[in-house]
């Protein structure tokens, strides 16, 4: 199981690296389309979230949810976050 914090916090990182944003402006309720993230975008952190922590996650995942806050609880419902 992944630790919630951590993968709260690479995501974070992930979106300020893809972005440019300020740290600040990445909030768990920030929709990830104001951000500027796109389907592409949401299949690439899918894809480097699985290589970063080594567990398969599934594109439609990250797809289906239009917050960090709704994706932890995604992830979380789906037996991946402890």
């Amino acid at each position: 199981m992944l630790n919630e914090t951590a993968v709260r916090t690479w995501i974070t990182d992930f979106l300020v690296s893809l972005t440019g944003a300020e740290v600040a402006a990445i909030t768990g309720d920030a929709p990830f389309y104001n951000l500027g993230i796109d389907s592409v975008d949401a299949v690439v952190m899918a894809g480097a979230m699985e290589e970063h922590f080594g567990t398969e996650i599934e594109a439609t995942l990250v797809l289906r949810n239009a917050t960090i806050d709704e994706l932890i609880a995604d992830l979380r419902e789906s037996g991946l976050l402890a």
